[in-house]
């Protein structure tokens, strides 16, 4: 019977094992250039429950907001917001409370957007309650002031006024209706 020369027997084994371990790393960068070319996602902070404040330059309050979820994406840094309620205005007059369904602060905190069934209301008692309803309200905290280009409903004492467009000053508690202006008053 034949028995085959042992360093034969290594080199085959060798050969084999050399074979084996290239076929594993080609199949391995084959798989690393398909995980490459898949998007990746980019990091995200997610906030359940979240509280907000804006603050000025001297460190006075300027806004706080509540949200049912807050997140932001480290794309454009902005936080978006869902569920909001929001209490704004000047520090010694009456605040605004605003609610709306969705909301956004850009990264540069620079406006406050809200948009989804928008409610602004402003008052002592019932009576005397100013009521602001609009589908999409932009808010510039520094100036305490807020635009809309949308629908507006005002309400107040029993009136109610109707337009396209709005202009507010929360400081100094002034509106000016842009245009499409009508209304009902009850005697």
């Amino acid at each position: 019977m034949y028995t085959p020369d042992p360093r034969n027997v290594a080199r085959l084994v060798l050969l084999l094992a050399g074979a084996g371990i290239s076929s594993l790393m080609l199949i391995d960068t084959q798989d690393s250039d398909k995980k490459r070319s898949k998007p990746e996602l980019s990091l995200a902070y997610y906030l359940d429950q979240a509280e907000l404040i804006g603050t000025g330059p001297d460190g006075n309050i300027l806004y706080q907001v509540w949200t049912k979820r807050a997140a932001q994406t480290m794309g454009d840094e902005s936080v978006n917001m869902e569920e909001v309620r929001m209490v704004y205005g000047p520090p010694d007059g009456l605040p605004w409370e605003l609610s709306a369904n969705n909301g956004r602060i850009p990264a540069d905190a620079s406006v406050i957007e809200l948009s989804g069934n928008v409610v602004a209301s402003s008052g002592r008692t019932r009576q005397d309650t100013t009521t602001i309803r609009t589908d999409n309200l932009s808010i510039d905290p520094a100036t305490r002031q807020a635009t809309t280009q949308q629908k507006v409903v005002i309400e107040y004492d029993g009136r109610e006024l109707n337009a396209t467009g709005m202009q507010a000053d929360f400081e100094a508690n002034r509106l000016n209706l842009l245009s499409n202006v009508n209304g009902k008053f009850a005697p």
